[in-house]
C-alpha cells in the first residue's frame, strides 16, 4: 500500500485541555491504538489534538502539513474538546484542488447515531461504524453510501508480552454505571473478587487485565439499554486473559465463542461460567491463549488498520 500523509485529528487527552490545566494527564487510547500503528504502518502521520486546538491551528498545520488524509475521531463534546475544528475539516472536504479525503472513525452509534453521527457525516467523505448493523442505517436513512464497518482492535505492541503473574480472579476497568455494579457485587458475593480501579490509565488497564485470569465486559448501553461493540473485547484477550463478555451478537463473527472467549447473557450465567473457569485453571489457560491469537492476528490494530485505509482508498471523495 502506498504510503500517506495523515493528519491524525483527535483529542490526545480526555482529562486535560485548556479550559482545565491543572487536571492530570493521561494520554487518551487512541494514541495507544491508532496513532502509533498507523506510524508503524510507515505512514507519515502528525497528530492534531482536538482537546486542545482549533480551526486556525489546524488550518495551519494542513498548510504545513500537505496531508492526503485527515483520519479523525470527533467527539462532539466541547467539555473534552472545547474547540474541535469543524469548520477546517468541511472546508478540506469542499476544496477540491486540495485532494484532501476526510474520514472520521465513529465511536458509539448504538447511542449516539441520531444525536451526533447522523449529522456529522457531512463534514465526511468517508466514515466507519463499529456496529455491522448500522451500516445499512446509513445509507437507508441517511442515504450516506461511504460508510465502513471498522471494528475496535487492539495494538500488540502495548498490549501482548506483558509477562506477569496472574494474581487477581477477575477485573473490570470502567466506570459502573447501569448493571455494572449489580453484576461486579453479585460475583463478590460468590466469592470472586473483582479488581475495578477507578480513573485508571492505559498503563494501568494494561497492567490490571494482565494480572486477572478473567477480563470482564458488560456490553450494554446505559442509555438505550441495548448491547454494542467495545473495545475492551478486544484489549482483555490481548493482554492475555480470559475475556468474560456480555453476549452481543456481532461476538460471532469475531471470535470462536467458547473456544477463544466465553459470553454470558444474565448475572446468573456471568457467576456460574466465572465460578467454571476458575475451577478449572488449564481449560481457563487454553482459552487466554486461544483469544490472545486471535487478538494479536485477526484483531491487531495493524490489520485493522491497514484494511481500513484500504478501503478508504476505494471511496470517492464525496
Amino acid at each position: 500500500m502506498k504510503k500517506k500523509r495523515i493528519i491524525f485529528v483527535a483529542p490526545k487527552s480526555i482529562t486535560r485541555h485548556r479550559s482545565d490545566p491543572e487536571r492530570s494527564f493521561r494520554y487518551d487510547m487512541s494514541m495507544w491504538n491508532f496513532f502509533l500503528p498507523l506510524q508503524g504502518l510507515g505512514h507519515e502521520v502528525a497528530w492534531f489534538d482536538t482537546a486542545t486546538y482549533g480551526n486556525e491551528e489546524l488550518d495551519q498545520l494542513i498548510q504545513r502539513f500537505q496531508p492526503e488524509l485527515l483520519f479523525c475521531i470527533t467527539t462532539g463534546d466541547r467539555s473534552l474538546c472545547p474547540e474541535e475544528p469543524w469548520d477546517v475539516i468541511y472546508g478540506a472536504k469542499n476544496t477540491p484542488a486540495a485532494n484532501i479525503k476526510t474520514f472520521n472513525w465513529f465511536c458509539d452509534d448504538v447511542w449516539r447515531f441520531d444525536e451526533f453521527s447522523s449529522i456529522a457525516t457531512r463534514f465526511f467523505d468517508v466514515c466507519s461504524t463499529p456496529e455491522r448493523k448500522f451500516v445499512n442505517i446509513y445509507k437507508e436513512k441517511l442515504g450516506y453510501e461511504n460508510v465502513i464497518y471498522a471494528t475496535w482492535h487492539a495494538n500488540p505492541d502495548m498490549y501482548s508480552g506483558v509477562r506477569t503473574w496472574k494474581d487477581k480472579d477477575a477485573a473490570f476497568v470502567g466506570a459502573s454505571y447501569g448493571d455494572r455494579k449489580m453484576h461486579i457485587d453479585m460475583l463478590e458475593k460468590a466469592g470472586i473478587k473483582v479488581e475495578n480501579p477507578k480513573n485508571a490509565s492505559f498503563e494501568d488497564l494494561v497492567h490490571t487485565y494482565a494480572r486477572s485470569r478473567i477480563g470482564l465486559n458488560f456490553s450494554k448501553n446505559s442509555k438505550t439499554g441495548t448491547t454494542q461493540m467495545k473495545a475492551r473485547v478486544f484489549e482483555i484477550p490481548a493482554a492475555g486473559s480470559v475475556l468474560l463478555t456480555e453476549h452481543h451478537d456481532e461476538l460471532e463473527d469475531l471470535f470462536d465463542i467458547g473456544k477463544e472467549i466465553m459470553t454470558f447473557e444474565s448475572p446468573e450465567e456471568m457467576v456460574d461460567k466465572a465460578k467454571f473457569l476458575l475451577s478449572h485453571p488449564n481449560q481457563m489457560a487454553k482459552m487466554a491463549e486461544a483469544g490472545f491469537k486471535a487478538a494479536i492476528t485477526r484483531h491487531s490494530s495493524y490489520i485493522r488498520l491497514a484494511g481500513l485505509l484500504e478501503e478508504i482508498d476505494k471511496m470517492d471523495k464525496k
